[in-house]
């Protein structure tokens, strides 16, 4: 009876095992073919070229507050209205009858001071003659000497006082001491003006070649001069580009010519100043511009998405790195030099040709954690060619 008890259920037995060592091969089979499905980003060395994007003002090069320098009514204004003037061009002529006057009477004055210099010497010239004689005495004698000496000082002072009256008299003319642009004049004819007047009768602006005023702040501005963890080939010649408020680019580039050493205590900002060819005059003084400076380029750069780094607890930045084995690499104090349009520039903890891994992250945290990992990219590693981070690095500015 047992025997016959023992032959019923061994069939049900081994087809419980079986189903058994089926179901774990299942499982095992399962598992190894369900490794988490990420997509890369496959590190190819590229040429990145340091450009930053700054706010500009445009300042003319030089200026010229044009204010009169003797009193007296405005006879003609002897320029158009916006317009273009010379060095040395009148611009305005002031009343000079008093100033021609007074130096009328300078020139008398010293055409006097020269005869009663020559009588003096004459007299001093016959002294001398006489006291060889003892017919003066000497005290005679040195008062004629004296006398002589008196004269010619009081040439001096007219002489000098004559080239103070020819000096008022040339100011009563204005002259433009610039080159450049004039506007609009504030006085006409018939108004009385004042020397040394707070308000300029015009001004003159040279507007070729022309500044534009950019500013930085300074901690940026010491990244990009010092930065020990980026090495840069700097930019020759010409490495500024304009482009006005309606995205527009200016044709020409220009160049710094100067950055300030100096941080504004408000602002803490510095100052740079470019300078541009305006020969066609289409940049103007005040205008609000964008210019783009070029500081260099990376000679192989690494660039990585920015969805493909993140920061921990400790404020690191971090990346999960798909090795050639499908194990996940957990790298963390990822140093980042600056931005572009979604990319990092990484100056160290990511090498050229490494695949960093961008979507799937959520799945990989047990690899944070020390647990080793495998992950299946999905699709063909994406990279970044050179033409199109020349394409990202151009528009950047719009």
């Amino acid at each position: 009876m047992r025997f016959n008890k023992l032959l019923l259920t061994l069939p049900v037995a081994l087809t419980s095992l079986l189903l058994l060592a089926s179901c774990d091969n299942n499982q095992s089979q399962d598992g190894a073919g369900q490794l988490p499905k990420v997509t890369v980003f496959k590190v190819e060395p590229l040429n990145y070229t340091l450009k930053i994007n700054l706010p500009g003002r445009v300042v003319a090069s030089q200026i010229a507050e044009i204010r009169p320098q003797v009193s007296g009514i405005v006879l003609n204004r002897e320029f158009e209205e916006s317009s273009n003037v010379k060095a040395g061009q009148s611009l305005y002529q002031i009343d000079p009858a008093i100033y021609q006057a007074n130096y009328d009477s300078a020139v008398a004055s010293v055409a006097s001071a020269k005869a009663n210099a020559n009588i003096a010497q004459l007299t001093l010239k016959r002294y001398a003659g006489l006291l060889n004689t003892k017919s003066i005495s000497q005290q005679e004698y040195d008062k004629a000497a004296a006398d002589a000496k008196q004269a010619e000082a009081s040439v001096l002072v007219a002489q000098a006082a004559e080239h103070a009256a020819k000096v008022n008299l040339d100011y009563t003319k204005v002259y433009s001491p610039i080159d450049g642009y004039i506007g609009k004049s504030s006085v006409t004819e018939g108004a009385l003006v004042s020397a040394g007047q707070p308000a300029p009768l015009a001004l003159v602006q040279q507007l070729d070649p022309i500044y534009v005023d950019m500013t930085e702040a300074a901690t940026r501005y010491n990244k990009y001069l010092q930065d020990e963890n980026i090495i840069y080939e700097p930019a020759q010649g010409d490495n500024v580009e304009l482009f006005f408020n309606d995205g527009s680019k200016y044709a020409l580039p220009g160049n710094i010519k100067f950055s300030d050493m100096t941080v504004n205590e408000t602002t803490g900002t510095v100052t740079l100043r470019s300078q541009f060819s305006n020969a066609e005059g289409k940049i103007l003084p005040g205008m609000f511009v964008k210019p783009q400076l070029t500081l260099g380029t990376i000679k192989n750069a690494v660039l990585v998405p920015q969805q493909g780094i993140t920061s921990n607890q400790k404020g690191q930045y971090t990346a999960k790195i798909l090795k050639p084995d499908n194990t996940v690499e957990y790298r963390q104090d990822i140093k980042i030099y600056t931005g572009i349009s979604g990319y990092w520039v990484v100056t160290s903890g990511i090498d050229v040709g490494e695949q960093v891994i961008t979507t799937g992250l959520l799945n990989l945290n047990a690899v944070e954690r020390g647990q080793p990992m495998k992950a299946q990219a999905v699709d063909k590693p994406a990279t970044l060619s050179q033409e199109q981070l020349d394409n990202i690095i151009k528009s950047s500015v719009k």
